[in-house]
């Protein structure tokens, strides 16, 4: 059975930018039905107008379902309604749909509800396999139930990476991991990042516990498992005794 794991990224208001922005999206008609993608800041996982989805963070997920917030301008129903979206070609590319990911066109914007979410599934396995370094320009798409909304808010991109760590993450100094793992390397956060199932680059150690169980469990995956970095024997240790 496969692995399943679910983003919900939920809306965080961040003061009057989101305040500006749920203003506008409730200019429009109230008498006339309309979808947009608000555009703020949803965890650590939103980045100007897109989502980002990296596979590195997602270890052992085979299928990582992203829940995508679309807000509706107009009148709450009582009944279900359908909605449409389409990707955009031109401004996509690097993922293949049926490999990489799927995103059925026709959703469903719930009855009783004035914020619903687009449901896009990600392959992960497959994404970190090929090494996919590529984006989806998802727009959503008038129909007989939905007028078009604001132009701003009618698309949203998705940023999906298989590649590995090109940066520190911020998770290692934010964890001291220096004084368990010793001088950071790519090889060891990656590492670290598998085999404890860390989520996201901003991770904090729920305490000091949990992080020694996961230093150790590092650390001992590499004394069993040689692995060379640049020709050097990778060592995850740095000054706190297993």
């Amino acid at each position: 059975m496969n692995m399943r794991k679910r983003f919900i990224l939920a809306i965080i208001c961040f003061g009057i930018l989101w305040a500006c922005q749920r203003e506008e999206i409730m200019k429009v008609d109230e008498e006339v039905a309309s979808l947009n993608f608000p555009k703020t800041k949803y965890l650590s996982e939103y980045k100007n107008d897109s989502l980002q989805f990296l596979a590195l963070f997602n270890s052992g997920v085979e299928e990582a379902v992203l829940y995508i917030p679309v807000r509706l301008s107009g009148k709450i129903a009582d009944t279900d309604r359908k909605y449409k979206l389409r990707i955009i070609p031109e401004e996509s590319f690097g993922v293949t749909e049926g490999n990489h990911f799927t995103l059925e066109t026709e959703q469903v914007f719930r009855a009783g509800r004035y914020i619903d979410s687009t449901v896009l599934k990600i392959d992960a396995k497959e994404v970190m396999k090929d090494k996919v370094d590529g984006r989806l320009y998802i727009e959503l798409v008038p129909n007989e139930n939905f007028e078009k909304g604001i132009d701003f808010y009618q698309y949203m991109i998705v940023r999906i990476s298989g590649a590995g760590l090109t940066s520190q993450p911020t998770f290692w100094n934010k964890n001291s991991l220096g004084n368990y793992g010793g001088t950071y390397s790519a090889v060891k956060a990656e590492k670290f990042i598998e085999l404890n199932n860390i989520p996201a680059a901003d991770w904090l150690a729920p305490n000091k516990s949990v992080l020694f169980a996961y230093a150790k469990k590092t650390y001992e995956w590499f004394e069993a498992n040689p692995t060379y970095d640049n020709g050097e024997r990778v060592v995850f240790k740095g000054v706190v005794e297993f």
